[in-house]
C-alpha cells in the first residue's frame, strides 16, 4: 500500500490510501485493490474494496490501534481490524507495518507518557504517645497545612461545561475561601498559617524529646533544631522531587513511595548525628511520619480538587519559614533546588524591541564561525494571502545565502565553514509552507524554487544569490581539492543548512492525556521555542551569543503591530543551550552517532571561570541568570517550577506583572489570587479579541473564562486582598494606537495613570511627573507633525491593523526594590528611553534586513545612574532584601505551554535595567483595566455552548 496526506501530516486529518493484495482463502485465490480515507488521527479508514477476481466492489470499514505507545514492536505497527460488507461479510484481525518513511516511525516519542512515582509504601509510621500535648501540637499542624494547601493555590477551575452553572461553581468556591480567610478574627493568610504550622512542629518535637519531662529552655531549642532538620529532609526528598513534576501526568500519583527516602535520611540522622537520647527517639519520628502525612494529605486533596495529577503543587511552606526566601540569595537558591538548575554569574542581557529581533537574527547568521541554530517554531513560506512570505525570503536571500557564500569566500584563509541547523517543528512547518524555503537551504546550490508569476522577482534574486555561491565554490582552491578527495556528497553535505523537522508525525503514539475522555496522537503536542544561539562553546564564556524571542520568522511577525521582545544573551547561561538542543534530537529518535558535532559536549577550559570574571571586570550590569525549557510533550518541564516557586513565594508587598498573550491557565490564575491573600499586588495584562496575535476560540473562550474568575475574585475577595496590602487587577490590552506612535502611547500612559487611582498609588510617582509626561508628549508631537513621521508612521496600519500583543514576560520585585520606582528622575529617564524609541520605529522596515548601528544593549544603560544612588542610600540589610526577577521566553500562561508544548525561559536574577519596568509601564497604559466582570463581555466576547465545551474538551491543545 501507498498513503498521501492531502491536508497536514501534523494534523492527521485525512488522506488517501491505496492497496493492492492477493489472498487464498478456502483454497481459493483472490487478487484486488482497496482505496481508502484514513484519519490518522482518529484511526478510521472508510472506503471501497475492488476484487479482481470476482469483479465485484464491496464497502471497507478499518480502524487500526498501535495498542501501546510507539506500536506493537516498537516500530510503529499498528493492529488493524477491516470490515468487509455487502454479500460476502468479512472480519480480518491483523498488522499494519509502515515501511520506506524517512523518518522511522515508533521511535520519535518517549515511549511513556506519565512519570511513575516509586511505587512503594513506607512502613506504618511510628504511633504518636499518648499525650495530650503532643496530640494537640500535631492536630493544630494539621490544620495549619490544610489551609496552607487551600490557600497556596486555591483551586478556581470548574468541571463544567463553562456557563452559568459553571460560573456559580467558581463563585461558591471563592465564597468558601472567603470564609476560610475571615474564620479568624485576624485573618488567616498563608504566612500566619505558616508561622503556626511551623511553631506546632517545633512545639511537638520538644515535647517529643521531653517525653513525660516538664518541657524547658534546652528541650524547646532542641524542638527547633530537629524541625529545622525535618525540614529540609522534607524538602529535599519529598517537595521538591514531586513539585519538580509540575505539569506531567504522574504513575500511582502518592509521595508515599519518596517517604522511604526522607524518611531514612531522618532515620540515619536522628539515630547516628543527633545524639537524641534513646527514649525520646519513637516520639521524634512519630512526629516527622505525621508531617509526612500532612504532605500526602495535601497531595491527595489537589489531586482530587484538579482531577489530575497534573496540577498538583506541594506548597514549599511546608518546609519553609518566611524569613527562609526573604532575600534574593535565599530565593535564587530555593529556585535552584526546585528546578535542579543552577544560575551563573556574569551573563551579558540586553533588551531587544520587535523592530530589532530580525535584523539582529540575520546579524547572528552572518558572525557565526563555527555553528548557528535558529530553534523556532514557525519560518513561514507563505504569509496570510498564501503569496511567498518576504520577510521569511529575505532571511534566505540575505542571511543564509549570503552568509553561506561569505563563509565559502573565506575558507581558503580559515580551512573551515560553520555548521548551520534549523529546527523546524513539523505542525508549522506544514501549516505554513515551510518546504518553500527549507528545501532550498537543505540544497542551496541546486535547488531551484518555483514561484507564481507575480513573483519572479524573487526567483531571479534567488538565482543571482546561487550563482554567487555556486562561482565562490569553484573559485576556492581548498574546496577544490578536498572535493576531489572526499566527492560531491561531502560538499553538498558542507554548503547547506541542516535542517531538522523536529516532532514528525507519528500517529503510532498515541495517549488519553493528549485531550479530555478520548486518546489522541502525540502529534498536537508541538515545540514552541523560538531560540537564536551561535558559536556558544565551553573554551570561552563569552564566544557567541543568544536571542530568547518570542517571534518567528516571517512577515507576520516583522510588522509593526507586533508588540513582543526579545532577550540577547551573551555569557556561561547559554551552555544549557547545547545540551537541549542535543536532548530535544535525541528524544526524537536520532542516534547519538549523528548528533552534529558542535552540539555535542566537550572539555571545560581550564581557565573558564577565570575568563568570566576577567570579561566582566567592571560591569556592573552583569545578570545571574538561568536557562530552562519545558520539554516538548510529556518530559520534564522546569520553566513551570521556577514559576510556581516565585509566584508562591515572593513576599507580601512584592509587585508582579504579567503581560502576555494567552491568558488561560487555571493553574497560573489560582497561584495568582493565592499571592494576593497574602499581600502580593499582582497585575495582570491579556489582548483583547482586537488584539489578540491567535484568536482560535477555544483559546478565547478559556481566556474569558479565566480573566472572568480573577475578576469575580478580586471582587468577591476585596476585603481579604486589601487587608494583607494585596492587590489584584487584570487589564485588557484594547488599543488602536500602533506600535509606532510614541507619543500618543506617552499620552495614553499619562491618561491611565492619572484616571486610576491606585495605579497612581501603585507606582507612587512624585507629582511633578505626570506634567513632565504630559510636556514630552506635547514636544513629541510637534516634532511628528513637522518631520511627516506621523504620515509614515499611519501607512503601516493602512489596512487598519491593530497592534498584537504578543509579549510574554514576567516581572517580580519586592515591596523594597519597588521602591526604586518613586523616583522624580524617571521624567528624564523616560525622556531618554522614548528617543531611543522614536530612533528605532524610523530605521528602515525590518522587512529591509538592515543593520543597526549601535550595540541593543546601549538603552539599557538608562537609569543606571538613578539606579545606583537609590542603592547606595540603602544599608547593606535593606540591600539582602531587594528581590527582582525578570522571566522572558515563549511559555504562555496557558495550558498549552504548561503541559503539552516545549517552551524556553530565561529567569533573570536582580536588577539587569530599567528599560523593560518602562517598557511594560507602556502596556499599563494602553490597557482597560476591569472592575466588574460584565465589563469582559464587549472585549472578550462569551462563545456559544458547544464551542465552550470543545474549548474544555481540548484545553490542551488550544
Amino acid at each position: 500500500g501507498v498513503y498521501h496526506e492531502f491536508l497536514s501530516r501534523a494534523l492527521g486529518v485525512g488522506g488517501l490510501q491505496g492497496e493492492l493484495y492477493n489472498q487464498s482463502q478456502n483454497a481459493k485465490y483472490a487478487v484486488g485493490a482497496r482505496l481508502r480515507w484514513v484519519s490518522q488521527i482518529t484511526g478510521i479508514a472508510l472506503g471501497a474494496d475492488y476484487s479482481v477476481t470476482e469483479k465485484r466492489v464491496r464497502p471497507i470499514f478499518t480502524y487500526v490501534h498501535p495498542i501501546k505507545r510507539g506500536g506493537l514492536f516498537n516500530d510503529g505497527s499498528v493492529l488493524r481490524l477491516d470490515m468487509v460488507t455487502g454479500a460476502k461479510r468479512a472480519i480480518t484481525l491483523g498488522i499494519e507495518t509502515p515501511l520506506a518513511r524517512r523518518i522511522p516511525m515508533g521511535t520519535t516519542r518517549p515511549r511513556t507518557d506519565v512519570v511513575s512515582l516509586p511505587n512503594s509504601y513506607r512502613p506504618p509510621g511510628t504511633p504518636v504517645p499518648a499525650m495530650s500535648a503532643l496530640r494537640a501540637a500535631i492536630a493544630s499542624a494539621r490544620e495549619a497545612a490544610s489551609n496552607i494547601q487551600r490557600l497556596c493555590v486555591p483551586w478556581l477551575d470548574h468541571k463544567g461545561s463553562g456557563g452559568a452553572t459553571s460560573d456559580a461553581e467558581v463563585v461558591k468556591r471563592l465564597e468558601e475561601l472567603r470564609k476560610l480567610v475571615s474564620a479568624s478574627g485576624d485573618g488567616r493568610n498563608i504566612d500566619i498559617e505558616t508561622r503556626r504550622l511551623h511553631d506546632a512542629i517545633d512545639r511537638a518535637f520538644a515535647l517529643a524529646v521531653a517525653s513525660d519531662r516538664p518541657v524547658g529552655a534546652d528541650e524547646l531549642a532542641a524542638g527547633r533544631a530537629i524541625g529545622a532538620r525535618a525540614r529540609t529532609t522534607l524538602l529535599d526528598e519529598v517537595i521538591f522531587p514531586y513539585n519538580r513534576l509540575l505539569g506531567q501526568v504522574k504513575e500511582h500519583d502518592s509521595t508515599h513511595g519518596l517517604d522511604v527516602l526522607a524518611r531514612g535520611a531522618f532515620l540515619r540522622w536522628l539515630y547516628i548525628d543527633s545524639r537524641m537520647p534513646v527514649h525520646a527517639r519513637d516520639g521524634v519520628m512519630s512526629v516527622f511520619d505525621a508531617m509526612l502525612d500532612m504532605v500526602e494529605d495535601s497531595r491527595a486533596t489537589t489531586h482530587r480538587e484538579w482531577g489530575t495529577s497534573r496540577f498538583v503543587w506541594l506548597p514549599l511552606q511546608y518546609g519553609l519559614r518566611a524569613e527562609q526566601y526573604d532575600t534574593q540569595a535565599e530565593l535564587d537558591s530555593i529556585v535552584e533546588r526546585a528546578t535542579d538548575e543552577r544560575f551563573t554569574e556574569k551573563n551579558s542581557v540586553s533588551y531587544v524591541m520587535n523592530e530589532q529581533f530580525q535584523n539582529q537574527l540575520s546579524r547572528t547568521i552572518h558572525a557565526a564561525r563555527s555553528y548557528h541554530v535558529l530553534w523556532t517554531h514557525d519560518f513561514r513560506g507563505h504569509n496570510a494571502k498564501g503569496q511567498p512570505d518576504e520577510m521569511a525570503f529575505r532571511h534566505v536571500l540575505r542571511s543564509y545565502l549570503a552568509a553561506l557564500t561569505a563563509r565559502v569566500r573565506a575558507y581558503d584563509s580559515t580551512g573551515t565553514f560553520p555548521t548551520y541547523i534549523i529546527f523546524l517543528d513539523e505542525w508549522f512547518y506544514e501549516v505554513n509552507s515551510g518546504r518553500l524555503w527549507m528545501d532550498l537551504l537543505e540544497d542551496p546550490m541546486q535547488h531551484r524554487v518555483r514561484l507564481p508569476s507575480s513573483h519572479t522577482w524573487m526567483e531571479d534574486s534567488l538565482r543571482v544569490a546561487q550563482d554567487s555561491l555556486r562561482s565562490a565554490v569553484n573559485n576556492s582552491a581548498l574546496l577544490t581539492a578536498r572535493r576531489r578527495q572526499y566527492g560531491e556528497a561531502w560538499l553538498r553535505n558542507l554548503v547547506k543548512v541542516h535542517v531538522n523537522i523536529t516532532n514528525a508525525s507519528d500517529p503510532s503514539f498515541w495517549s488519553w492525556h493528549v485531550v479530555s475522555r478520548f486518546p489522541l496522537p502525540d502529534t498536537w503536542m508541538r515545540d514552541h521555542r523560538k531560540i537564536v544561539f551561535y558559536d556558544v562553546s565551553e573554551a570561552e564564556p563569552f564566544r557567541g551569543e543568544a536571542i530568547l524571542t518570542g517571534a518567528g520568522i516571517g512577515e507576520h511577525y516583522a510588522n509593526s503591530s507586533w508588540e513582543d521582545r526579545s532577550l540577547l544573551v551573551r555569557g556561561p547561561a547559554l551552555l544549557s543551550l547545547k545540551s537541549a538542543a542535543r536532548t530535544a534530537l535525541m528524544k526524537q529518535g536520532m542516534d547519538a552517532a549523528l548528533i552534529p558535532a558542535v552540539l555535542k559536549p566537550s572539555e571545560m577550559a581550564a581557565d573558564y571561570r577565570e575568563r568570566i570574571v576577567a570579561d566582566a571586570a567592571g560591569d556592573s550590569r552583569r545578570s545571574r541568570a538561568m536557562q530552562l525549557h519545558n520539554g516538548t510533550g510529556f518530559d520534564a518541564k522546569q520553566i513551570n517550577v521556577a514559576k510556581a516557586v516565585l509566584y508562591t513565594l515572593m513576599p507580601a508587598g512584592s509587585v508582579i506583572k504579567i503581560p502576555d498573550s494567552l491568558w488561560n491557565g487555571t493553574f497560573w490564575g489560582s497561584a495568582l489570587v493565592g499571592c494576593a491573600l497574602r499581600g502580593v499586588r499582582v497585575v495582570v495584562m491579556a489582548p483583547s479579541l482586537k488584539n489578540a496575535p491567535a484568536r482560535a476560540f477555544g483559546s478565547m473562550v478559556r481566556s474569558r473564562e479565566l480573566l472572568w474568575r480573577l475578576v469575580t475574585a478580586s471582587q468577591l475577595l476585596s476585603n481579604e486582598i486589601a487587608s494583607t496590602g494585596g492587590m489584584l487587577k487584570v487589564g485588557i490590552y484594547n488599543t488602536t494606537l500602533p506600535n509606532t506612535d510614541v507619543a500618543g502611547r506617552l499620552r495614553a500612559v499619562n491618561h491611565t495613570l492619572e484616571s486610576h487611582a491606585w495605579l497612581r498609588e501603585l507606582f507612587q510617582f512624585p507629582a511633578s511627573v505626570y506634567p513632565g509626561l504630559t510636556k514630552l508628549a506635547d514636544s513629541l508631537r510637534v516634532v511628528a507633525t513637522t518631520s511627516g513621521e506621523a504620515d509614515e508612521f499611519a501607512s503601516d496600519f493602512a489596512s487598519g491593523d491593530r497592534a498584537l500583543l504578543h509579549l510574554k514576560a514576567n516581572f517580580f520585585a519586592s515591596a523594597d526594590a519597588w521602591r526604586v520606582m518613586a523616583r522624580a528622575e524617571w521624567v528624564d529617564v523616560t525622556r531618554a528611553f522614548v528617543q531611543q524609541r522614536i530612533a528605532q520605529v524610523r530605521r528602515p522596515h525590518p522587512v529591509s534586513l538592515v543593520g543597526y548601528s549601535e550595540p541593543p544593549d546601549s538603552a539599557l544603560l538608562l537609569g543606571d545612574v538613578a539606579t545606583k544612588r537609590w542603592q547606595e542610600g540603602l544599608t547593606p540589610t535593606q540591600r539582602e532584601h531587594l528581590l527582582f526577577y525578570t522571566v522572558l521566553g515563549s511559555a504562555n500562561q496557558n495550558d498549552r505551554s504548561m503541559v503539552s508544548d516545549g517552551e524556553d525561559a530565561l529567569v533573570i536574577s536582580n536588577w539587569p535595567a530599567v528599560i523593560p519596568y518602562l517598557d511594560l509601564l507602556s502596556l499599563v497604559g494602553q490597557c482597560e483595566w476591569i472592575e466588574r466582570p460584565e465589563q469582559l463581555e464587549a472585549l472578550l466576547p462569551r462563545q456559544g455552548k458547544l464551542r465552550t465545551s470543545i474549548a474544555h474538551w481540548f484545553k490542551y491543545v488550544f
